[in-house]
């Protein structure tokens, strides 16, 4: 590239990272101007080890978002593979000589550790891992994954009770000259109400509104009382008009939590949440409800798709397939009398039983002894296998997690340009982790049909 060319794409990236400081959270530290295109959206991950519901949230078998991500990454390794061989030329053209390529390499790289005959037994199993987990880390990547674009999702709350409306959960303040509520003036703008500062210091805390959506305000009215410690602060309105939205809802931080308290006659009853999220009441403090009625909806914005792997149950799947497939490699390869005897090994226990009935007691008790050890290292070699399926699913939803929370976090101080580096990590990051979840089964089912796994 000639130093013109190499100015211009500095000058891009130069650019590029005074905007993103200035709309990233670094910049706002800074007090530098607000850029409001570059909010960063808000990640909101209701379940950190699984997948948040997206459809048919009500039913036995919700379509959650990873599941989305997990069926785009078959169809998109489905076309690229079909794409690759719709044509098949003698001469190859540049896709098709690349996928020819890639499967020389995988092919070469299994027969190296299996062997011919059983590399190719293992190929259709070990490729299909190999692909699924790199396109899957590799597709997660694009804008389209993560919380740029949220679907609302809505979970509505029935009470077992009938009695009176006790108490309910306040929105609270977290942030500095936080955004509570929205008037319409008199000469049409939209003037924002926002949490107070006092002698420098935010005002954070439990509030409770004065006022609802549709009410008329006049100029200094009170709008909300935030209770900051053991002071009320009281939020008054800047202008007449007309409020619009009140936009701090309360929140429901985990499951369980307690987010009604009903009178009934068998005394107070709670009302708990089965769901993360932002509370939309349809009763208020005072009022009489019935049971099986209404009482809140919870709502909840997850992202529209997300990362397979960053689900637990996905990665579990992926173990559980990959062990029955070592498992199964073992009992064809090896027959069941032979493979099962690293499991279950009695003989030697059942000889030094027979000794002490023939009266050789010396050598009885030696056999018994080492039928015991063989008994317990059987014990303990199946449990080593059951455990494959914990190293496996908990590498890869780590790593793939860890690496979704880096990219969002760089993408949250400095839009744009700081994430860029990590995502070049992440292509390398997602290529080890295909190969390290593949190799394993490989290497794994290499043992099983081989001479047993205490030879490894």
């Amino acid at each position: 590239m000639s130093r013109r060319g190499c100015g211009l794409v500095g000058g891009v990236v130069l650019i590029l990272f005074i905007v993103g400081l200035a709309g990233g959270a670094i910049g706002r530290g800074m007090n530098l101007p607000y850029i409001s295109i570059l909010d960063v959206p808000t990640l909101e991950i209701e379940s950190f080890f699984r997948g948040e519901a997206i459809f048919l949230t009500e039913g036995p078998f919700p379509i959650t978002n990873t599941l989305i991500a997990s069926w785009i990454t078959i169809v998109v390794a489905t076309l690229f593979a079909f794409a690759a061989t719709r044509k098949m030329k003698i001469i190859p053209g540049r896709l098709q000589g690349l996928v020819e390529m890639a499967m020389e390499t995988l092919i070469n790289f299994i027969e190296s550790v299996a062997g011919h005959k059983n590399g190719r037994k293992f190929l259709p199993v070990i490729a299909t891992i190999f692909i699924f987990v790199m396109f899957n880390a590799y597709l997660a990547l694009l804008p389209v994954y993560g919380p740029s674009f949220n679907v609302t999702v809505k979970d509505e709350v029935e009470t077992k009770y009938a009695g009176t409306v006790t108490a309910v959960v306040h929105p609270e303040i977290e942030d500095e000259e936080e955004v509570i509520a929205l008037i319409d003036a008199a000469d049409g703008s939209h003037v924002k109400v926002k949490a107070p500062v006092i002698d420098g210091e935010a005002v954070e805390g439990e509030m409770e509104y004065h006022v609802a959506v549709g009410d008329a305000v006049s100029e200094g009215q009170v709008v909300a009382v935030i209770e900051d410690g053991t002071v009320e602060v009281e939020v008054e309105a800047p202008v007449g008009g007309t409020i619009a939205e009140l936009t701090v809802l309360p929140k429901v931080h985990k499951e369980d939590d307690p987010i009604l308290w009903i009178q009934t006659d068998d005394g107070m009853k709670e009302v708990s949440a089965p769901g993360k999220g932002h509370l939309e009441y349809h009763v208020a403090v005072g009022d009489t409800v019935e049971e099986d009625e209404v009482v809140v909806e919870i709502v909840a914005k997850p992202p529209l798709i997300r990362s397979a792997s960053t689900d637990i149950n996905m990665t579990l799947a992926m173990a559980l397939i990959a062990v029955f497939f070592v498992e199964l490699m073992g009992l064809t390869g090896r027959g069941f009398k032979h493979y099962i005897s690293e499991y279950i090994n009695v003989g030697e226990l059942i000889r030094g039983i027979k000794l002490f009935f023939k009266g050789k007691i010396v050598d009885g008790l030696m056999a018994t002894v080492t039928g015991v050890i063989n008994v317990i290292i059987g014990f303990l070699e199946a449990i080593s296998h059951m455990t494959r399926m914990i190293s496996f699913a908990f590498r890869l939803f780590g790593n793939m997690t860890a690496g979704e929370i880096l990219v969002l976090s760089a993408t949250f101080l400095i839009p744009w340009i700081m994430a860029m580096p990590f995502y070049g990590l992440e292509l390398l990051i997602g290529f080890i982790q295909a190969l390290i979840f593949g190799g394993l089964t490989l290497v794994f089912a290499s043992i099983a049909v081989g001479h047993g796994s205490e030879e490894h």
